[in-house]
């Protein structure tokens, strides 16, 4: 055998799994398609949702894995194994501590990873980098761990059922356990008709926003040791108007967003995860706003979300929603522009008498500072008064994270279609199916997948690597 542990992947997933493999004691490989460490980990703001933190607890908020459970679940409306997401919760202050003693800072202000009552967004001083960074160096820190970049795996070697090892090519390595930890496969676009469909509506709009490396490989490999796939059309897409390619994930909370019967369907100012329920449930909608709105949309001018990153400044994030933006839209043709409301709904196809009844409750709620139907934030409320009118077709087109993957149990073991774990394979974080259900609960989510599942595969493999077995 060469090495105890093979791990394929060195996002925040497979650094994990590396780690705690390492830390238990076993001889690791960990191996990378591209080459440097990190995938989409890197690239992202590295929040981790977690509960019963100490940070919370400095802070003053009480809150706790059984808290967070039920939450998961309720907003996931049961499509999430209760199995994971009891790992899921249970680990996640646990994850946080643990990246905390390795070296990573965090923010001591925390967000809310949507609509929850609770804030457990915890938040990296530098962001996915800096986590990367931290849990890069104490890998390589560790004897009998080797990391080779630039191999892209693209076979798991199978004998009697069980998994003994992976190769590249003709290059194979012997191994008692091996971790997929490769990433989705949004950089693949050739699967995303067949994986996730719901993007399909962007049409050539799509884009994804996460690494290069992404591209599917763990549908290939588990296919060779019969592993079960599930989470079909899961995904974190998030809607946008299509002007820019920014990562903006928030909309500025003066926005009214309405659909073809010029019906409002949302609290504008809420978070990604709630708009994305919005638009596949009512979409297209269309974010509809005065010349008052634009002309105070300035671009030295912060936007006016509702959430806020902690050591991060909204007026150094590029927006599509600014006056200069806007205007060259409407000049290319992607915001319409009417000197009436009927006008307007005539250029987007929107329902004329729909829209302007819409409107009119709308500015009276403005008027008395109380959104009855959609209680959104009395800041937010401004009246839709001053013509020209402006109105812009947003679609969910902006692909942040994909949710469908090998299918894995609360100990990080990749299951075969009866169910049964697959002898020497383990798998975690974005190549997995079923810790994220049909809805994206929100910030520091994906994180808290790759940090719990990535050290729970870690320490399974480890075990299987010793002799102890599946469990």
């Amino acid at each position: 055998m060469d090495y105890d542990v093979v791990v394929i992947g060195s996002g925040v997933a497979g650094l994990s799994a590396a780690l705690e493999a390492s830390a238990a004691g076993r001889s690791v490989l960990l191996v990378e398609s591209e080459g440097r460490i990190g995938g989409s980990s890197v690239l992202s703001g590295g929040i981790i949702m977690a509960a019963g933190t100490s940070i919370q607890r400095q802070a003053g908020i009480e809150d706790d894995a059984a808290a967070l459970e039920r939450d998961y679940l309720l907003f996931n409306q049961y499509s999430v194994a209760p199995s994971l997401a009891r790992r899921l919760a249970q680990d996640s202050g646990p994850a946080v501590e643990w990246l905390r003693s390795l070296g990573v800072e965090f923010h001591t202000e925390l967000m809310y990873a949507a609509e929850e009552r609770t804030p457990r967004s915890h938040v990296p001083r530098r962001a996915g980098y800096g986590v990367v960074g931290v849990l890069s160096d104490a890998l390589q820190g560790r004897p009998g761990v080797d990391v080779a970049l630039g191999r892209r795996v693209n076979r798991l070697l199978v004998k009697e059922g069980r998994v003994t090892g992976a190769a590249v090519d003709d290059d194979e390595v012997r191994a008692g356990a091996v971790v997929v930890a490769c990433g989705g496969f949004g950089a693949n676009p050739a699967l995303w008709a067949e994986h996730l469909p719901r993007l399909a509506a962007a049409g050539g709009s799509a884009w994804y926003i996460g690494a290069p490396g992404a591209r599917g490989d763990a549908f290939a490999l588990g296919a060779q040791a019969g592993a079960d796939v599930t989470g079909h059309d899961r995904a974190l897409v998030v809607a946008t108007p299509g002007f820019t390619t920014n990562i903006e994930v928030y909309f500025p909370g003066w926005l009214v967003m309405v659909d073809r019967a010029g019906a409002r369907r949302v609290d504008e100012s809420t978070s990604y995860a709630v708009m994305e329920l919005a638009h596949r449930r009512h979409g297209p909608l269309f974010a509809i706003f005065d010349d008052t709105a634009k002309k105070g949309a300035q671009p030295q001018l912060p936007p006016e979300y509702k959430q806020t990153i902690p050591g991060v400044d909204p007026a150094r994030m590029p927006s599509n929603w600014t006056e200069p933006v806007i205007d060259e839209m409407v000049a290319a043709g992607r915001v319409a522009r009417a000197a009436t409301l009927d006008d307007l709904a005539r250029l987007l196809s929107i329902d004329g008498p729909g829209l302007r009844a819409s409107v009119e409750r709308y500015n009276r709620a403005a008027q008395a500072g109380e959104d009855a139907e959609f209680a959104k934030a009395p800041r937010f409320l401004k009246e839709i008064a001053t013509p020209p009118f402006y109105g812009a077709e947003l679609r969910l087109s902006m692909l942040c994270l994909t949710s469908k993957g090998l299918r894995i149990d609360a100990d990080a073991h990749v299951l075969d279609r009866s169910g049964t774990p697959i002898p020497g394979l383990l798998a975690a974080g974005e190549c997995t199916g079923g810790v994220l259900g049909d809805v994206y609960v929100g910030s520091g989510n994906s994180y808290a997948n790759c940090v719990v599942f990535g050290r729970t595969a870690g320490r399974s493999a480890a075990r299987h690597a010793a002799g102890g077995g599946e469990r």
